[in-house]
């Protein structure tokens, strides 16, 4: 008897520790399935699944916490497939895609004849795809059609991959990955959604009769009455932009019987305005817009996009300080905008244009000039007014108060207008040939000059070569010869000392690195240098000439334009001159003595000896 009962108390003792594994594991399921209702539940609406926050986070923290359980404390056991495919699973919807990668790998290497292993290659390619491996999510994948031709997952495939490129913007690959998943799969349940998602790629990229056909279809065929109304919203506005204005009023008309059933009144109104606008008319849209309900405008994207509208309008009819408060307005969700560049763009020269306008009633006379450039610039490149903007121009060009930057910009704005905006060449070229007369040397001269050719790049060119050749023409012909000397590396290092090589190394690293490219300029260049250095020398020849003739005394009336005289005798007698003990004229203050030309004249020798023995580097470049 006391055997039986013994056997029996066996038996309890496991059979409590297989019902301990078997509760574990079916914790962590429930809790997993308890956060997969969330998302099952989205899907089933027709609507992306929500990132897990909250309670369905805490369940999907708390499978893979409990799998892990199994795992630790009954290894080996039938249940481990089990535990690790949950594990991954939940990882991955939390968005932990390595952690996730890692228990797969485990799954694959340990259960290969799993039945989880199909949805798990699934997951481990999507894993890949989502930390950027892109080729190790393509290997999972072709594993997947190896293995299992007819798995379901090759649609999910197609529609993640789509859905991942649409967060990131990129509409292309987007379009492509959900144009294939609707060719591939015309029968699957998610094929409304993925059409919306496919048209709004579309939109994107401005493809808007490929945006018309899909949202027909989808508006058409889907059994979600939601889905139908987003569908004819985001049509009503692709045939705004095609100009189909009849279609665009039937469906505004089924959209307003429905909006407030969705919350859309403000979305309808916006459709409403942009269709007014396209048709040229503007003064209607305006109090459409200025007088919509405030509850209206609650979502953040309606009222930023209102804002954009209105400041477009404003800008139109010359309501500056009215337009820039808009677009400021509208920049708060650069997310909803139409075109968020050219508001911001507008925006800032706007803010230009009226700091300018505030500015120039108390400027300063040489301030003027560059405030009307600042609002000329405003004018043509911002507001598209080329006429106001060349009138500007003019008149800072020929302020007399400008300046030569100023005067040269505004000659060139002259020019630029009225060749690519206003099509008057006249015009043009009066302006041109001041331009060219007035600053010859200016970058906006050089661009007007070179035509096509003439750029900021050219000009800072130009000036490199004509530097260098002034450079060659000043150089001695003792520092040409070594210039044109070429002197072998051991003949070189045969003059330096131990201590001095190192330096040499580092000499030839920095030699190697730049630009060894030296040449001698053309002749031209050489000819006009060497004109600026003999116009240079005559000046300082006729300067030395004024200085001594004032020291004599001579009226500087009656100095004429000749080459460099002779020196003057300091020993000659002038007026007013001192005279030594000897009876004879002191000389000129501030001339050297005998003693000091002589010392001179030495150290001068000496300096020019050391310098042809160790000539200096010269960049010619």
């Amino acid at each position: 008897m006391t055997r039986v009962w013994a056997v029996v108390l066996v038996g309890l003792f496991l059979w409590s520790g297989g019902c301990a594994k078997y509760n574990t594991y079916y914790n962590a399921k429930r809790a997993f399935d308890d956060a997969e209702h969330e998302r099952n539940e989205a899907i089933r609406q027709h609507k992306d699944p929500p990132k897990p926050t909250g309670q369905q986070k805490t369940n999907y923290e708390s499978a893979a916490r409990k799998a892990q359980k199994v795992l630790d404390e009954y290894p080996g056991h039938s249940l481990t497939d089990d535990a690790l495919f949950l594990q991954g699973k939940s990882y991955y919807r939390l968005e932990s895609y390595r952690m996730s990668i890692r228990k797969f790998d485990l799954l694959f290497t340990n259960y290969p004849a799993s039945p989880y292993t199909e949805e798990g290659l699934y997951l481990q390619a999507l894993n890949y795809l989502l930390i950027g491996a892109v080729d190790r999510s393509q290997d999972y994948l072709d594993l997947l059609a190896a293995q299992f031709p007819d798995s379901d997952y090759q649609a999910e495939t197609l529609k993640v991959s789509g859905d991942n490129a649409y967060v990131l913007e990129k509409w292309s690959e987007a379009a492509a990955s959900f144009q294939e998943y609707l060719d591939t799969f015309p029968d699957d349940s998610e094929r409304d959604r993925i059409g919306l998602k496919l048209a709004e790629c579309y939109w994107e990229l401005r493809d808007f009769e490929k945006a018309a056909e899909v949202l027909q279809d989808v508006s058409n065929s889907t059994t979600s009455a939601e889905l139908a109304f987003r569908a004819r919203l985001l049509r009503a506005r692709v045939h705004v932009r095609l100009e189909d204005y009849e279609v665009t009023e039937l469906l505004l008309g089924e959209l307003e019987n429905e909006a407030e059933v969705y919350s859309a009144q403000g979305d309808v109104a916006i459709i409403q305005a942009e269709n007014l606008v396209a048709q040229g008319r503007g003064d209607d849209a305006s109090p459409l817009l200025e007088n919509l309900p405030a509850e209206w405008t609650n979502p953040g994207h309606i009222k930023a996009r209102t804002a954009e509208i209105l400041g477009n309008l404003y800008l139109e009819r010359g309501e500056l300080e009215k337009a820039k408060e808009k677009f400021q307005e509208s920049l708060r969700r650069k997310d909803a905008l139409e075109d968020e560049n050219r508001s911001r763009i507008l925006n800032d020269t706007l803010s230009d244009y009226l700091a300018a306008e505030k500015a120039l009633p108390d400027a300063r006379p040489e301030r003027v000039p560059r405030l009307k450039l600042l609002q000329a610039n405003s004018l043509l490149f911002g507001f598209d007014r080329p006429r106001q903007a060349a009138q500007l121009y003019v008149s800072a060009a020929l302020d007399t108060a400008a300046d030569s930057t100023s005067a040269a910009r505004a000659l060139y704005g002259a020019v630029l207008t009225y060749r690519d905006f206003l099509d008057e060449p006249d015009s043009a070229e009066i302006y041109t040939s001041r331009l060219l007369s007035r600053f010859p040397r200016s970058p906006q001269a050089f661009e007007v000059g070179r035509g096509e050719d003439g750029d900021l790049l050219g000009f800072l060119l130009d000036q490199q070569q004509k530097e260098q050749a002034e450079r060659f023409a000043n150089l001695t012909p003792e520092e040409i010869e070594d210039l044109n000397t070429v002197v072998g590396l051991d003949e070189a290092v045969g003059t330096l000392g131990p201590a001095d090589l190192g330096g040499v190394r580092r000499r030839m690293i920095y030699l190697a690195r730049r630009d060894n490219l030296v040449f001698k300029p053309s002749e031209e260049l050489q000819n006009a240098a060497d004109a600026r250095r003999e116009a240079a020398a005559i000046e300082a020849a006729e300067e030395l000439h004024l200085f001594n003739a004032e020291a004599l005394g001579t009226p500087a009336d009656s100095l004429g334009i000749v080459s460099c005289p002779s020196p003057v005798d300091s020993t000659a007698v002038r007026p007013g001159a001192t005279l030594g003990p000897d009876g004879k004229p002191l000389p000129l203050t501030g001339g050297p003595t005998p003693e000091e030309a002589k010392q001179a004249e030495e150290k001068a020798a000496e300096e020019k000896k050391k310098k042809k023995k160790d000539p200096a580097k010269f960049d010619l470049r």
